[in-house]
């Protein structure tokens, strides 16, 4: 009678502890499937794209870790935003590496290049960058015609050297009393005989910012002659509320 009394004390605490390691081992196996399916999910992301399929990548928990290198930087934002687009991804890790450009004059160049071969890129858009180490940071203002600012964030990450890139460009309220105002300085602007040629530049050297009816002029003009004479036709333009006049003679 002892040896059977031991033995069903035995069966008895045996019996809850193999319930919870059962538990146990079906949430295990639940979680791996959760794994494996956001492996599974992430792989098909960068394959996708012919520019992120060699990207190498590892899953502990919900962090993803991509490693490998990519040509631009545009690549590797592409793949960033593709596997934090994936259920179940919350934190990417980006251990992912961009050819080193020779010298930031070299990248400066480019991206300067890029920016002024932007078709929509107009005498009304102004912006400005700054580079150190491959990091390129972008500010400035466009009018709300086409995705300007979306458009020039993609260019200038694609060229090569870029190893980072921050844009703060704004785009303009689609206000009608800018649009107004554009026209308005327009039509003297490029009928004036000095500044005619700049009515067909797809880069002009100067620019001309209406914001909220707050003229800004920036970059250059020719000689101290025709600073004058822009300063006096916006000047005469009503309408306008203030001039923030930034404007440089070349002469």
């Amino acid at each position: 009678m002892k040896s059977s009394s031991q033995a069903l004390v035995v069966i008895v605490l045996a019996l809850p502890f193999t319930l919870t390691l059962n538990g146990f081992s079906r949430q295990a196996t639940s979680q791996q499937e959760r794994y494996s399916r956001i492996e599974q999910n992430v792989r098909e992301a960068l394959q996708s794209d012919r520019d992120t399929r060699r990207i190498e990548f590892s899953v502990e928990d919900h962090e993803i870790t991509l490693r490998g290198q990519v040509q631009t930087f545009w690549v590797k934002n592409q793949a960033i935003k593709r596997t934090l687009a994936v259920p179940g991804v919350e934190t990417v890790v980006s251990e992912l590496e961009i050819p080193v450009a020779e010298n930031d004059n070299e990248v400066a160049q480019e991206v300067a290049k890029t920016i002024s071969r932007y078709p929509n890129y107009t005498i009304w858009d102004h912006i400005d960058g700054r580079i150190n180490n491959g990091n390129v940071t972008l500010t400035g203002r466009v009018t709300p015609d086409w995705n300007k600012a979306d458009d020039i964030f993609e260019r200038v990450a694609k060229v090569k050297g870029v190893q980072d890139l921050q844009s703060s460009i704004r785009t303009l309220s689609p206000s009608q009393g800018d649009r107004n105002l554009r026209q308005a300085i327009a039509s003297k602007v490029f009928s004036s005989s000095h500044f005619e040629r700049v009515a067909s530049m797809q880069n002009p050297p100067f620019h001309i910012i209406v914001d909220n009816s707050v003229v800004t002029l920036v970059g250059y003009v020719q000689s101290n002659i025709e600073l004058q004479e822009l300063q006096m036709i916006i000047a005469q333009t009503q309408g306008i509320l203030r001039v923030d006049n930034q404007l440089q003679a070349a002469q």
